[in-house]
C-alpha cells in the first residue's frame, strides 16, 4: 500500500510544516488508539529510568544510610509520582508542596511520545486526534497508578487516587496542546464549540500567562534583595558541595510553585504559612521551617505593597483588549436607547468566558502550589486556591468589565448631549 505523503522534508518547506504529523521511514504505523497505548508506555519506562537514574545519583553521591537496591528502586517509583506533582506521605507526614520546575521532565517526555503516536497514526479527524489524546493518557495514569502500588511501602507512599489522577490530568493537558501545535489546524479540538466560547479562551490564556510573569518578577526582585538570607540557609541546611548542588537544584525546581505564591500576592489573597499569613496589608508568616526560598517571604508589609493590586487591574484591562470585539458606534434617540446599545450580548459571554477560564487557571496552579508540608503549623502553606480564583474574578473580571462598559457609556452620553436639539425637534 502506497502512502501518498512525502517521507522526507522538502527543502524549502517552512519549519513549521515539518512540524506536523507527516509519516517518516523509521515509524511503523499503528492505528490511533494502539499508537496511543505504545506512546504512553515508552513515556513512563523513559520516565521512571530517568529518574531511576538520578535517584541512583543522589543515593551514590549524597549522604545516605544503608538502603537496598529494591528500596532506592521504589523511592524512584514514588519520585517520578512526585514529579507530576502527587503528594506524597513520609511516615505520618504529608508532604503537598511539590516543586513545579520538576513537571518539565514528564512533559518533555509526553511530548515526544505524542510526537510518535501522531506520526504513526497519522490522524486526519478531530475524533482520531482525540482517540490519541485520550488513549496516551488513561494508559499512562494507569501505569502510573501501578508504580504506585508496586513502589508504596510503610512509610513511603502516595495515595493511588491521587496519583491517578494528578498523572491524568498532566497526559490530558500536554497531548491536548500538542496536537493543537502539530495538527493541520489549530482549532482542530475547539471546531465543534460555538465560536463565541471558543473566542474566550486566547484572552484567558494570556492573561493568565501575564500573571504568573509579573509574578516572576515579583519573586526575582524579592530573591535578589534578600539573597544574603537565601545563601545563608542553603549554607546551614548543606554545607558540602554535593549536599548543596542537591539543594539548589530542589530550589530551582520550587522557583515556579514561588512564582504561584507571587502571584495569589499579587492578586490580594496572599499565601497562608501555618498560624501566619503574607498579604500586601499583612505580612506576618511566623515561624517556619528553615529552606532557601523561605527567607525571600516578607516579615513586613513593603511601602508599594498598596499599588501591587494595579498588576492585575492592568491585565483585566488587557482582557479587554484581547477579546475580538466588532465595531462599535454610539447611538440612540434617547439617554435609555443610547445605553441599550453599550453593551452586546456576545461580548458580555466571550468576557464571562475569558474571566471563568482565568479563575479556573488560577485555582488549579493555587491547589498546585499549596498543602502540607508536615504538622502542626504546617499542616497547610501557600495560597488558599478559592480565594486566589474569586480575586482573579473580582480585580481582573470587574477591570475588564468596567473598560467595556464606561467609556461606551460616556460616549453614549456625549452623544445624546451633542445631538440634543435633534432629539428635541
Amino acid at each position: 500500500m502506497t502512502n501518498d505523503l512525502p517521507r522526507k522534508r522538502p527543502a524549502g518547506a517552512p519549519q513549521r510544516q515539518w512540524r506536523r504529523p507527516v509519516p517518516e521511514d523509521h515509524i511503523n504505523n499503528y492505528p490511533p488508539l494502539i499508537a496511543g497505548a505504545i506512546a504512553a508506555t515508552i513515556a513512563v519506562v523513559i520516565g521512571y529510568i530517568f529518574t531511576l537514574g538520578f535517584i541512583m545519583a543522589a543515593w551514590l553521591f549524597a549522604a545516605h544510610g544503608s538502603e537496598s537496591t529494591v528500596q532506592v528502586l521504589r523511592a524512584a517509583g514514588i519520585a517520578w509520582q512526585v514529579l507530576h506533582l502527587v503528594p506524597l506521605v513520609i511516615g505520618t507526614t504529608t508532604i503537598g508542596v511539590l516543586p513545579w520546575g520538576f513537571l518539565v521532565v514528564p512533559i518533555l517526555i509526553l511530548w515526544k511520545a505524542t510526537h510518535w503516536a501522531l506520526k504513526s497514526s497519522q490522524p486526519k479527524t478531530a475524533v482520531e486526534f482525540i482517540r490519541i489524546a485520550i488513549s496516551i493518557s488513561l494508559i499512562y495514569s494507569g501505569l502510573a497508578g501501578l508504580i504506585g502500588l508496586i513502589s508504596s511501602t510503610n512509610d513511603l507512599y502516595t495515595g493511588i487516587t491521587s496519583s491517578i489522577l494528578h498523572t491524568l490530568f498532566v497526559a490530558l493537558a500536554v497531548t491536548s496542546v500538542c496536537i493543537i501545535t502539530y495538527a493541520p489546524s489549530r482549532t482542530i479540538l475547539t471546531d465543534a464549540l460555538p465560536k463565541i466560547l471558543v473566542d474566550g479562551i486566547r484572552p484567558a490564556v494570556i492573561s493568565f500567562g501575564l500573571l504568573f510573569i509579573a509574578g516572576s518578577l515579583l519573586t526575582s526582585v524579592s530573591l535578589i534583595l534578600n539573597w544574603p538570607q537565601v545563601q545563608a540557609v542553603t549554607t546551614l541546611m548543606a554545607p558540602g558541595f554535593i549536599d548543596g548542588f542537591f539543594m539548589t537544584l530542589l530550589g530551582i525546581g520550587y522557583l515556579p510553585t514561588v512564582n504561584v505564591w507571587a502571584m495569589s500576592y499579587l492578586l490580594g489573597p496572599g499565601i497562608m504559612l501555618g498560624g501566619g499569613v503574607v498579604t500586601p496589608e499583612n505580612a506576618s508568616p511566623g515561624a517556619l521551617p528553615a529552606f532557601p526560598l523561605l527567607s525571600i517571604l516578607p516579615s513586613e508589609s513593603a511601602v508599594l505593597a498598596a499599588f501591587f493590586v494595579l498588576v492585575p487591574i492592568l491585565i483585566g484591562i488587557a482582557i479587554y483588549f484581547l477579546m475580538p470585539r466588532e465595531r462599535w458606534v454610539a447611538q440612540g434617540d434617547s439617554i435609555a436607547i443610547a445605553l441599550s446599545f453599550v453593551v452586546r450580548w456576545r461580548e458580555v459571554v466571550t468576557l464571562l468566558v475569558s474571566v471563568g477560564l482565568l479563575s479556573v487557571f488560577v485555582w488549579i496552579a493555587a491547589a498546585a502550589s499549596s498543602g502540607s508540608l508536615g504538622t502542626g503549623y504546617l499542616k497547610f502553606i501557600g495560597p488558599v486556591p478559592a480565594d486566589a480564583a474569586v480575586a482573579a474574578i473580582a480585580v481582573c473580571g470587574l477591570s475588564a468589565l468596567l473598560t467595556l462598559v464606561i467609556p461606551r457609556t460616556v460616549m453614549s452620553l456625549l452623544h445624546c448631549w451633542f445631538n440634543r436639539e435633534a432629539i428635541t425637534k
